[in-house]
């Protein structure tokens, strides 16, 4: 194929410093803006926006069944041993009996982080896996497959702990399904990742296609190592710098779950056959 040289008077192009597609930009934006927002709150009101948009598997579990609410206050009751039962009682109030199931928490609590250290992990993975995705996509595609991993997340973490009154929160999920997603095509044989900034060429990647993906010695590799590292993290053999609370690894599993098998059925890249 010939090409054109260009004109040696002409400037060289000059690469942005974070060269991101607008839907990860905003995202990040709006998910920065709203944990600034919430260090602005009082204790209590913090507490009471993470009632209404955080998700918490118990509230999920009595709207299906009333009748588990003795199990869940047994099991509140053991997690909480040795703290005032008045706090208990306002706990369960809170984030249990006003309100209903709240169904929306199902997707909001990817809008909130425990930390700007939480915040700052998920966001640099989010550049990292969702910029390919993105750009591959489309922005209505992309937030889409973010929103299905977000819900996929909350419901497998509802099915391994139904009566949690433990609030989840965080972008974890999406950001696992967007991960599960950029595997299907990043790493193709003899793609250079730099290639991966390039709108053109990140559409032109043949993906994957599900049985030939184990085939695949680096993303085989690669997907050993992301469940291997949730699994340390989660069970709590490995300390997560500067947080104090757990890792909700079920989540994970689960928006992951979901980018990996949502993603061909609105990828309209280029499939190896």
């Amino acid at each position: 194929m010939s090409q054109i040289p260009a004109s040696p008077s002409a400037p060289p192009e000059r690469e942005p410093i974070l060269n991101l597609p607008s839907a990860v930009v905003w995202l990040i934006a709006a998910l920065a803006l709203i944990q600034a927002g919430r260090s602005v709150l009082s204790d209590y009101d913090d507490f009471v926006l993470m009632s209404w948009l955080a998700f918490m598997p118990a509230r999920l579990s009595l709207w299906l069944d009333a009748s588990r609410a003795q199990d869940m206050l047994a099991a509140l009751t053991q997690r909480m041993a040795g703290q005032d039962l008045a706090d208990r009682l306002q706990l369960v109030r809170l984030l249990i009996a006003d309100g209903g199931p709240r169904l929306w928490t199902l997707l909001t609590y990817g809008l909130l982080h425990g930390s700007w250290v939480h915040l700052i992990s998920n966001v640099v993975w989010l550049a990292a896996f969702g910029s390919p995705v993105a750009r591959r996509l489309g922005t209505g595609r992309f937030l889409n497959l973010m929103a299905l991993s977000t819900i996929g997340g909350a419901l497998l973490h509802w099915w391994s702990r139904d009566l949690d009154v433990l609030p989840l929160v965080g972008a974890s999920a999406a950001v696992s399904g967007a991960t599960a997603a950029a595997i299907r095509f990043v790493f193709a044989s003899g793609l250079r990742f730099g290639g991966l900034a390039d709108d053109a060429v990140v559409r032109s990647i043949p993906a994957e296609p599900f049985g030939q993906l184990w085939r695949n010695p680096r993303a085989l590799i690669f997907i050993v190592i992301w469940f291997a590292t949730n699994f340390l993290f989660g069970a709590g053999l490995v300390p997560i710098l500067g947080e104090d609370t757990s890792i909700a690894w079920e989540a994970h599993i689960g928006g992951f779950l979901v980018g990996l098998l949502v993603f061909p059925l609105i990828d309209r890249g280029a499939v190896r056959r």
